[in-house]
């Protein structure tokens, strides 16, 4: 959760207590120290919610950057042909599951399969809304 704004009294405050509890990362925008609509920002960062001063910073938080060097895979897995085709599509970069079905040439019922295998490989993650990462 990214906190952008937020008055001292506000329901986004809730919403951040109810993530926290829940073991979501939180995460904020810092405010002008005198502006009343940043003084809830202000305080859940003191509070331990993470800096967000840009898109990078909560990339790098979330270990959705791309790395520089492609990481390699040390476990010695057997892949089939749709497995490799589809982790050879991702890389450390967010793709959507159409994009995924696009570039491997493969209908969605498949693409589906192949990356629920994979996740439970550990050799792709899930970050949401049909999004996913090579791991």
């Amino acid at each position: 959760m990214v906190v952008v704004e937020a008055p001292e009294k506000s329901g986004a405050l809730i919403t951040v207590d109810f993530a926290a509890d829940h073991g979501r990362d939180v995460f904020a925008v810092p405010g002008m120290a005198t502006s009343s609509t940043s003084a809830g920002c202000n305080r859940i960062l003191r509070d331990g919610a993470r800096l967000v001063r840009n898109v990078d910073d909560v990339l790098e938080d979330l270990r959705l950057r791309s790395r520089a060097e492609p990481v390699e895979i040390q476990q010695s897995l057997v892949l089939d042909e749709d497995e490799r085709r589809v982790l050879n599509v991702l890389t450390g970069e967010p793709r959507h599951i159409d994009d995924v079905m696009e570039a491997s040439g493969m209908a969605l019922p498949q693409v589906s399969g192949v990356l629920l295998t994979l996740e439970l490989q550990q050799l792709v993650r899930n970050v949401g809304a049909h999004y996913y990462v090579r791991h």
